[in-house]
């Protein structure tokens, strides 16, 4: 028989069917060639697979190992022991062998009696093909050691290659089983020391999968033994090639030592200890005039440096991967940095809005980047899918608001690696508005550390509700003191304790009617039910130390087109070690377990009514507080965050493009920047497709005096005929027409106004004016957006 083909498999349903298919292509007598597969005591199904395909061709047999090895290289050694063939030939199950490839080297061997004949390889990396490790030049004049020399220089290490079966029993060549990379180096490095006559052809041996091995590299972890493997490559071939005057080092250690450093930076187990870096620093320092000879990038320079340094902790902090996290308001991301910082090195690039930036600094941050983090899926993530480099990976993390602007619409998702989602109703909503695919898109909740909160088993809170967050009116406040007045019916000891700014202390509240209403309402109901003594107004507080004597927080909200995106009162409710109680809106089915959720004021308060003893009480809170440990906690989201970064290796050509920039503009009305806001004020003239039957998006952003007051500043419409617009007020001045008061409460911070103009409205003209003279306010940024 002339070859023998091995192929080790492990857990290979799902990436061996390529190889299985051009296994049976193969042009070349069954009677000369054997294929003998080897499992590794797969638990997927693999061997089952193999079996069911070898009934069908007699000249392929299975082994399976008696345990599990952990790699390739045993299971290559017992293919080679039950091996018939006169010429090796190693694939791996993932790879693809041409038709032809047994021929082609069976005859160059024959002709030329060659030890190892190896050929060069296509890469397909799913989308297209192109060769590799090709040797362009003639090698027929060159003596044994140059041919070594030019394979070890113009070829990875790759497995596929024919190799006489009497060369390997002679020397007892063997697969190092010890080493969990580097071992094919090794292998290699073995044959060519002993063959006599080494052959390369010009012919395409296997197609390498790459997108297959990439998503294998998802699992790839790098760390103390595989920095001690590299180690032992390297100066094994050094010293095994050298018996053929070969120097390792200089033909092949550039290469070596950036994989190795590149793979510590993506692969990172953080298990690297002192020992193991001072092993490696003595190799670099004792090869350092060599290394300091190789062509690396500033990356890869400033890594060396803490080794030439001798640095350990310098180098601990140099390996880490480059994170940058951008958007305009990240008080969701920050209080998890510290944690992330454990395993990245962070960049802040704070915008100053929506799609205000200083551009510059980005453009710094995207070059030393490798992840860039998008916290919102506003103008920050529509910049960087316009910027980001191939070497780089893109992640957004979108909440609620974003899905009501038109931003989505401009990203270029085919540049984004992963886009997150609160919750599982906004990661639906998400594919829904965007059309990414569903691969694209993953879950990645809010979090919170439930550790902090202070618990109490004081009996009263058994009486104590609690509503974080009353405005907008979506909120549901009213129901809340729906659901308060049906307890006190039965007990009067229950009180309902509100957390939160009131709607007088909010101008964008306080001057929209329809809200106002909607808390007048909510106070004629407390005094026609006699709750002022039931209901007790506490405002802003510490929710960690408040919440201990709050047996029942609770989520009222309206169910709408899009409702809350995750709410988290609930959950600091359970962190407490109380209860969260939620009114059915939709999704909170995917945030909370369904014991929590009613569907009715009526069946909440007989809940709550029912929970009329501490062990009761604490046995039914049990789940919640488990769920937030488990699911919501710091831990659970970096975890997440960072296996996401790690998988997250591939890219969606069938992803959306973004919108071309005539459609872009056509959203975006005006964009203002650093402009002084005077009486005269700053007009907006505004096109004919926004004067009418449709919702305006005014975001803005003030830079306030010291003596700026409320109501100090507004924004007006002219409007061609007086039909009303929500939440604006007509003004006696002809000059002002419809007005609504601007949040000059706080400086800095961006404010959102919702202008709804109905097909009756025809508003030619907006104007931002300075009402009060004596304030100094400057207009940070102005957007404009049409819907």
């Amino acid at each position: 028989m002339d070859i023998s083909i091995i192929i080790p498999c492990y857990n290979a349903i799902g990436k061996i069917e390529a190889c299985i298919a051009s296994l049976k292509q193969i042009d070349y007598p069954d009677s000369q060639y054997e294929i003998i597969f080897v499992d590794d005591c797969s638990k997927d199904g693999t061997l089952a697979y193999l079996n069911e395909q070898a009934a069908q061709h007699p000249n392929w047999k299975i082994l399976q190992m008696s345990q599990n090895s952990g790699s390739p290289s045993e299971p290559r050694n017992l293919g080679v022991s039950h091996a018939l063939g006169e010429y090796i030939f190693f694939l791996d199950c993932d790879d693809e062998i041409f038709s032809d490839t047994l021929a082609v080297h069976i005859q160059a061997s024959q002709q030329k009696n060659a030890d190892i004949v190896r050929g060069y390889l296509i890469v397909n990396d799913g989308n297209k093909r192109f060769p590799a490790n090709r040797i362009l030049e003639n090698l027929d004049s060159l003596n044994k050691r140059e041919i070594i020399e030019t394979i070890i220089r113009k070829q990875s290490t790759t497995v596929p290659s024919l190799i006489k079966h009497s060369l390997l029993k002679k020397h007892q060549i063997t697969w190092r089983s010890d080493l969990k990379m580097g071992e094919d180096t090794i292998y290699l490095a073995d044959v060519l020391s002993v063959a006599d006559n080494v052959i390369y052809i010009d012919h395409p041996t296997f197609i390498y999968n790459k997108k297959i091995n990439e998503e294998a590299s998802s699992t790839q972890s790098y760390g103390s033994r595989e920095l001690k493997n590299h180690l032992t490559v390297w100066q094994t071939a050094q010293e095994k090639l050298a018996k053929q005057g070969v120097d390792y080092y200089a033909v092949r250690l550039q290469v070596g030592l950036q994989t190795a450093i590149q793979s510590i930076i993506a692969y990172n187990r953080f298990d690297i200890s002192k020992k193991d870096f001072a092993e490696l620093s003595d190799f670099i320092n004792k090869n350092k005039k060599l290394i300091e000879s190789f062509n690396y990038n500033k990356r890869v320079k400033d890594i060396l440096k803490e080794i030439y340094h001798k640095n350990y902790l310098g180098f601990l902090e140099a390996i880490k991967l480059r994170m940058v996290v951008a958007g305009y308001d990240l008080k969701f991301i920050t209080p998890v940095l510290p944690k992330l910082k454990q395993y990245y090195q962070i960049r802040i690039d704070e915008w100053a809005g929506h799609n205000s930036h200083d551009e510059q600094y980005s453009e710094n941050c995207l070059k030393w980047a490798e992840i860039i983090f998008c916290e919102w899926m506003l103008g920050n993530a529509v910049w960087y899918s316009q910027r980001i480099k191939e070497n780089q990976k893109l992640f957004i993390r979108m909440h609620r608001f974003e899905l009501t602007t038109p931003w989505f619409k401009q990203i270029d998702f085919t540049r984004v690696n992963r886009v997150f989602a609160v919750s599982l109703y906004f990661f639906e909503k998400l594919i829904e508005y965007t059309r990414i695919p569903r691969s694209q898109a993953c879950l990645l909740p809010n979090y919170l550390n439930s550790n902090d909160y202070d618990r109490s088993e004081n009996e009263e809170k058994l009486f104590n509700l609690g509503i974080i967050g009353t405005l907008p009116s979506r909120k549901g406040y009213l129901n809340a003191l729906k659901l308060l007045n049906n307890l006190v019916q039965k007990n009067k000891k229950y009180r309902l304790y509100v957390y939160g700014k009131m709607p007088e202390e909010l101008p964008w509240i306080k001057n929209n009617p329809e809200e106002m209403a909607y808390f007048n309402e909510c106070k004629q109901f407390i005094k026609q039910n006699n709750l002022s003594q039931h209901v007790i107004i506490k405002g802003w507080v510490n929710v960690k130390t408040e919440l201990k004597n709050i047996g029942f927080i609770l989520s009222t909200s309206d169910n709408e087109k899009i409702p809350e995106s995750f709410h988290i009162a609930p959950a600091d409710g359970f962190s407490a070690g109380n209860q969260g109680v939620l009114l059915n809106w939709n999704g909170a089915e995917y945030i909370y377990p369904p014991k929590y959720i009613f569907d009715s004021l009526e069946l909440m308060a007989e809940h709550i009514y029912a929970q009329n003893t501490l062990n009761k009480f604490n046995c039914y809170n049990q789940q919640g507080l488990e769920l937030i440990q488990d699911r919501y906690s710091v831990e659970a989201f970096v975890k997440q965050l960072r296996r996401q970064f790690h998988i997250s290796a591939t890219l969606f050509p069938t992803a959306p493009a973004p919108k071309e920039e005539d459609a872009v503009n056509r959203n975006c009305l005006i964009e203002i920047n650093n402009h002084k806001l005077t009486s005269e004020g700053i007009v907006i003239e505004l096109p004919k497709e926004a004067q009418s039957n449709c919702k305006l998006i005014l975001e803005y952003r003030l830079k306030l005096s010291a003596n700026t007051k409320v109501n100090a500043a507004l924004v007006a419409l002219k409007s061609a005929n007086t039909e009303p617009v929500p939440g604006f007020k007509p003004s006696d001045l002809k000059e002002i027409g419809l007005y609504k008061y601007l949040n000059t409460t706080v400086s800095g911070q961006s404010h959102f106004l919702e202008i709804t103009l109905s097909k009756a409205n025809i508003v030619e003209q907006l104007k931002l004016i300075l009402w009060h003279k004596d304030a100094d306010i400057e207009l940070i940024n102005i957007n404009l957006i049409k819907l």
